[in-house]
């Protein structure tokens, strides 16, 4: 019993540690706190681009941070998107630019 308990930890473990993190556990691993972008405590009302700018500055800044990316993401003919958009806090994100065109941005 105690070694099947051993592998069922083991199995748990190697799984959250390849696991691809969500938006909200890359926050949790900094210790930003879920109401930081949850505001009003509820979490089924969608974080908005404001929330994520209060911490994240503004989207220049943003923009700045990813400017190396071929295309930069944030900064697109869209202009400035809601960061929802993309960027899911508790599920995968995707890369919204693909729903019209072919490009490998891995989104986080």
């Amino acid at each position: 019993m105690k070694h099947l308990l051993v592998l069922v930890l083991s199995a748990l473990t190697a799984s959250v540690v390849f696991a691809q993190p969500y938006t909200a556990d890359r926050h949790l691993a900094r210790k930003v706190p879920c109401q930081a972008c949850h505001v009003t405590g509820d979490t089924s009302v969608p974080v908005r681009k404001q929330n994520c700018l209060a911490c994240h500055q503004s989207y220049e800044v943003v923009a700045q941070k990813t400017k190396d990316l071929k295309p930069n993401p944030h900064f697109n003919h869209y202009g400035e998107r809601d960061c929802s958009t993309c960027h899911s806090g508790h599920k995968p994100s995707v890369t919204s630019c693909n729903q019209c065109h072919k490009f490998d941005l891995k989104t986080p």
